[in-house]
């Protein structure tokens, strides 16, 4: 697992630990830079919800992958809820 740690002053200590736990259970470490910009923008909830939908999807129904999914819901959340794009 890839750990940041030069980002203390940028993200908390609860965005980071939950930017782990995401790329933890959705086995995806590269997209840690990307879970700790999400941390850091939505609100904790909705991120621990997306993950659990993700994760609850029965493996023969996942056609790309568990991340994908999870970065899709955040997306449309995004989308409409007037979040900004970075």
């Amino acid at each position: 697992m890839k750990h940041i740690q030069n980002y203390g002053s940028v993200y908390s200590q609860e965005d980071m630990q939950l930017a782990h736990e995401i790329a933890d259970r959705l086995e995806d470490p590269g997209a840690l830079t990307q879970f700790l910009r999400f941390a850091k923008q939505y609100p904790h909830d909705f991120l621990r919800k997306s993950l659990e939908v993700a994760c609850s999807i029965p493996a023969h129904q996942i056609i790309s992958s568990r991340a994908a999914i999870f970065v899709n819901r955040v997306n449309n959340f995004r989308d409409t809820n007037g979040y900004a794009r970075n």
